[in-house]
């Protein structure tokens, strides 16, 4: 069996909440078993992760965090079934995960658009290659979502980043996928642009409650995004500590003034400290 293409994401603002809510409420729960993948090349073998195993909840909004090579993207291209583990097994819903599949929503840090398509073009590509009888009235409705239904007719290269990003965003939620995964999919934006994308994402999120796993090396960016943050080790990659972000919702940029955040703040940056002084130490040697 072929593996279905994933398509790229971006994202922000509201449509029909209830329409969207019906189709991926209750889902996305995801397990990872045991989890260990290792690369060979020139005949060496690197391991890139070791034995992880974590529970993310239905609907739940957790971030992997840490310093470069620490395997937090090859953790979540395993999730997302582009890489196959070497020991242990992912599933999403009960259901293990052997390919790429619809169940999962991708968005790198490149937005991936096709330059020849315009925005409305490229949101209703996932689910007319899935069959749905009506894709341009569903990427009108996932761009209302993001707040570009009045740019459905630009190209890419019409678009400022920002709004590059929110079309992706746009094309990965339009296939409806019960989990979105992003791989620091605002670390080519500008400060200021990057907050608003991070505000914008929260309001998706909050209506549509999909399961979102959210890579970064960015701790504000993943304690204000967050539910949970699991901040990983290095060398071989695997999950040092589980934190749970209890800083209520909804929530604005002035969380970041509270003194819970502050405590949560000075605890992750003292783990991913660590884990980064060890990439550094060993690399000096």
């Amino acid at each position: 069996m072929s593996a279905r293409p994933l398509q790229p994401i971006h994202s922000t603002q509201r449509g029909d909440a209830r329409t969207v809510n019906a189709a991926v409420g209750g889902q996305g729960a995801i397990g990872v078993e045991n989890l260990s993948v290792e690369f060979k090349r020139d005949g060496m073998r690197t391991v890139a992760v070791q034995d992880i195993a974590i529970e993310i909840a239905p609907g739940e909004f957790t971030a992997l965090l840490g310093p470069s090579g620490c395997g937090k993207s090859t953790l979540l291209n395993v999730i997302g079934g582009m890489v196959r583990p070497t020991r242990g097994e992912v599933r999403i819903d009960g259901a293990p995960v052997t390919e790429p599949s619809a169940r999962c929503g991708v968005v790198f840090q490149q937005h991936s658009l096709f330059p020849w398509m315009t925005a409305l073009g490229n949101v209703a590509f996932g689910p007319r290659m899935l069959g749905h009888a009506s894709p341009e009235s569903v990427a009108r409705e996932f761009l209302a979502l993001v707040g570009l239904e009045k740019f459905a007719h630009a190209y890419p290269a019409q678009l400022s980043g920002g709004m590059q990003q929110r079309v992706g965003i746009a094309r990965a939620l339009a296939t409806r996928p019960q989990v979105l995964l992003m791989d620091e999919p605002f670390g080519a934006l500008d400060a200021q642009t990057r907050s608003i994308m991070q505000e914008e994402l929260l309001k998706i999120w909050s209506e549509l409650k999909t399961t979102v796993v959210f890579v970064t090396h960015d701790v504000d960016e993943a304690l204000y995004l967050s539910d949970r943050v699991f901040a990983m080790s290095t060398a071989p990659g695997g999950i040092k500590e589980e934190i749970r972000i209890d800083l209520g919702r909804p929530r604005t940029p002035e969380i970041a003034l509270s003194e819970k955040y502050g405590a949560l703040d000075r605890r992750v940056r003292r783990l991913i400290r660590e884990e980064t002084l060890k990439v550094f130490n060993s690399a000096s040697r």
